[in-house]
């Protein structure tokens, strides 16, 4: 028989949840990729992609935000603890639920990663355009010339990273139909809003922030984050599926199956 999760639960899943964010944020990570300090690579946000899944949006909030601010003011990188870098990571345990909601109510993906290939397709030739009209990334003073080998080796890098995403989502949707997590979550729809958090959400909010604080240009931080994001969130779908199949052996009802207020049938009972 299927529960739904008790407050106890929800409660010692979300400390669980920010210790281990924690852990793999400020010790499992690599920050300052090539000497940049808005560059970082680290699955923790799958934890807190999968809370906001498992747990809710409100709950999702709260283990991006508190292992955010602990992980800043007991594990301090590169500075002290600065509230503005809390966004993004309160940002990402909200939205990811919101977003699922939504796309499963409005029925776009229920056959193809319908919104997950227009929204790749978009960044794709936003890469491209963008090196037509451009010859330069600036960054403040400081202006980086970029060669027409590296406009092609960069555009291609996107369409390739794009292509690579949407196949290892449908591959994953084959190797899982058997599965509980197949049959209690439609994984495209979680695939897309995991991706759309990041590219919609944390990225942009989050290179503006940096942008305030850092002496670098908005679109060099975007463009490249961007571009690390598009392999970042390969591996955190990848996690979050992964863990959401494992928890669906326990027999205990997420918060997305337990909360039916975007469900159409309620919504018709609500209007009559």
């Amino acid at each position: 028989m299927v529960r739904s999760l008790t407050i106890y639960h929800k409660i010692c899943f979300c400390a669980l949840f920010i210790a281990l964010t924690i852990i793999l944020s400020r010790f499992f990570s690599l920050p300052g990729l090539f000497g940049l300090p808005f560059l970082k690579i680290s699955f923790a946000n799958s934890v807190v992609l999968f809370s906001s899944f498992y747990l809710g949006p409100l709950r999702g909030l709260i283990v991006g935000g508190a292992s955010d601010c602990l992980g800043a003011i007991l594990f301090p990188q590169g500075g002290g603890f600065n509230p503005l870098y809390t966004i993004p990571a309160l940002l990402t345990g909200l939205f990811p639920f919101l977003f699922y909601k939504f796309l499963n109510f409005s029925k776009l993906e229920k056959k193809i990663p319908f919104v997950l290939i227009f929204i790749l397709s978009f960044f794709s030739l936003f890469t491209m355009f963008y090196f037509i009209f451009n010859d330069y990334l600036i960054s403040g003073s400081k202006s980086y010339y970029i060669d027409l080998w590296q406009k092609i080796v960069l555009v291609l890098l996107a369409f390739i990273l794009s292509i690579l995403y949407i196949v290892t989502i449908i591959y994953i949707k084959y190797k899982f139909k058997d599965k509980k997590v197949n049959k209690n979550y439609n994984i495209y729809s979680l695939a897309t809003s995991m991706f759309l958090t990041y590219f919609l959400i944390k990225i942009p909010i989050g290179s503006l922030i940096m942008t305030f604080l850092l002496n670098y240009s908005f679109l060099f931080i975007f463009f490249l984050r961007l571009l690390t994001g598009f392999f970042t969130c390969i591996v955190h779908s990848i996690i979050v599926i992964v863990a959401l199949n494992v928890s669906s052996q326990f027999n205990m009802r997420s918060a997305i199956n337990e909360d039916h207020y975007f469900s159409r049938t309620t919504l018709w009972k609500k209007k009559n």
